[in-house]
């Protein structure tokens, strides 16, 4: 049957709008005015009257995990705390709650030490042996970077007296000499590996759970990192079960690790899973191929070029040996598979860039490689990235929390190059952004409102923003957060504008985000998503 959505303010491309849309076989058939596209629909059309309000592209999420989303709800949360005595309440508040079974790892995530009131300092096993010492208790730091285990835990791995060196990774110890509990990058892999694999109905609950929540911010299209190596066809299953069960009909490209074991990427080759490789039509395909170069700048793990300001002597370190990292992206590319790799400090950019310039050129990168996260740069950097069409994989909502403390971690020269959206996009780097969810909010709109205005709305901190000069336009930041990640993922030809043959994937929006001042962007929401032209969420608000 034909749809009709009419009366809109249609985004089309860079102040240019039409009035209404004709949808037909899951696509859109026709713009134009409202007279012409109800006179060209007929009588038997749907006509759907938008009331005004703003139609774009549905959003397309450059980078998230889903499974880790979904995963939150049996999780304690530990955001917005601010302090460490807090943390222990609440932890205590929550296993007190929780029914978990005798012996089972209970589990948090989500609280960041950099905004802390007092102390910054990680929680250690002591303070987590406050919470309890009868179970097991691991948690996580923010950006999943950082976990911190009580002693029981670190009994359960065989590490409560000493801990082994790991490469790419760091067990702390504290004055004892006796490891503290907090064990960074690779050397999380020592108490992550004793925890159960999800089973098949938690892993299908945990997407299709997310799943929902994205579908209800307007996001149509999603590229997600659910995968680390053996467990591809799980994943992979459990997406098509939600699919045949007529489950949320979010639009999912596939990232798959392979910093865990470089073998995985030999199975994937035999594999034959290039880019774009269809797994569970007409929603589910084959994205890149992910690895790690660094950590974190909140975890002081990001590689860095010069010691931390605020750490001396510190400069973050490879979870990756280099020279690895080039042979994987290069064997990757022979045989036509895409990659991407997380780079976060100005050290760890600069040894990917060099990496990718063995299997680019000047203008010519046709699998579409891209660096992901791309945060502390400068003007060199970012030029090399533009000479050879390597992609800008961001999520500018960090920046919400980042700006209280980057300045602190590497100073304000190189902090004035850093997050530097605007470079990018005058130099002509191909942006995409998302969100890294469950790391920062999966909304994208709060996503859009960071990069125009690079400020913490709440408490409309810095007044003109973090650097203003890196700012970009609302055309820009929805752009690159509709086309810019289509073309991430080779979709550009099917998604990520409104124009005739384009899928019908959209978002109608509750405010204009282009008239409004940029400072009340981030309160838009999404009123309904529809995928293929059908309802996905919120049918009831324009009906």
């Amino acid at each position: 049957m034909k749809k009709i959505l009419y009366n809109a303010k249609v985004y089309l491309r860079r102040e240019t709008f039409a009035q209404a849309l004709l949808i037909e076989d899951q696509r859109i058939a026709a713009l134009g005015s409202n007279e012409d596209i109800l006179a060209a629909a007929g009588r038997d059309a749907e006509r759907i009257d938008a009331r005004g309000k703003l139609l774009l592209p549905g959003f397309h999420d450059c980078h998230l995990h889903l499974n880790a989303l979904g995963r939150q709800a049996q999780m304690i949360d530990l955001s917005g705390l601010d302090s460490i005595e807090a943390l222990i309440e609440r932890g205590r508040e929550a296993l007190a709650r929780l029914d978990l079974p005798a012996g089972a790892v209970a589990l948090g995530r989500g609280f960041d030490q950099e905004a802390f009131a007092g102390e910054k300092r990680f929680p250690t096993r002591g303070d987590l042996d406050r919470i309890t010492t009868e179970r097991p208790l691991m948690i996580t730091r923010i950006c999943g970077h950082v976990v911190v285990c009580n002693t029981r835990m670190l009994e359960r791995a065989g590490i409560a007296e000493s801990a082994p060196e790991v490469a790419g990774g760091k067990a702390e110890t504290g004055e004892d000499g006796r490891p503290n509990g907090v064990l960074r990058e690779n050397a999380a892999a020592l108490v992550r590996r004793l925890l159960p694999a999800p089973s098949e109905g938690e892993l299908q609950r945990n997407l299709s759970s997310a799943m929902r929540e994205a579908l209800a911010h307007g996001l149509t299209a999603a590229a997600s990192f659910d995968i680390g190596g053996p467990d591809f066809q799980q994943v992979v299953d459990a997406y098509s079960r939600i699919y045949r069960g007529g489950g949320p009909p979010l639009r999912i490209t596939l990232q798959c690790g392979i910093s865990g074991d470089p073998a995985y990427l030999d199975e994937y080759i035999g594999r034959g899973l290039f880019p774009g490789t269809v797994l569970h039509e007409p929603y589910l395909k084959m994205g890149p191929f992910k690895l790690f170069a660094d950590g974190t700048l909140g975890s002081r793990t990001a590689w860095m070029r010069e010691p931390y300001r605020d750490s001396p002597g510190a400069t973050g370190f490879p979870v990756m040996d280099p020279a690895l990292m080039g042979e994987l992206l290069q064997k990757a590319a022979a045989h036509g598979l895409q990659t991407m790799v997380h780079a976060i400090g100005d050290a760890a950019m600069e040894s990917v860039i060099s990496c990718y310039e063995a299997i680019t050129g000047p203008g010519h990168n046709p699998l579409r490689h891209g660096i992901l996260h791309c945060q502390i740069t400068d003007r060199g950097l970012l030029e090399r990235m533009a000479k050879n069409d390597i992609l800008a994989l961001v999520q500018p909502v960090f920046l919400l929390h980042d700006h209280y403390m980057v300045e602190s971690r590497v100073g304000r020269a190189l902090a004035s190059t850093s997050y530097a959206w605007g470079s990018m996009e005058r130099l002509g780097i191909r942006a995409a952004y998302g969100t890294d969810c469950p790391v920062e909010s999966l909304d994208p709109i709060q996503g859009i409102a960071c990069a125009v205005t690079r400020k913490d709305p709440a408490a409309d901190h810095p007044r003109e923003g973090f650097f203003p000069e890196e700012r970009v336009d609302v055309y820009t930041a929805v752009d690159n957060y509709t086309a810019g990640s289509a073309y991430a993922n080779f979709d550009e030809g099917r998604m990520g504008r409104i124009r005739p043959g384009a899928l019908a994937d959209l978002v109608l929006l509750d405010r204009d985000i282009f008239t409004i001042p940029p400072e009340e962007i981030h309160k838009a929401g999404a009123l309904c998503t529809l995928v293929g032209g059908e309802f996905a969420h919120g049918r009831d608000a324009v009906l």
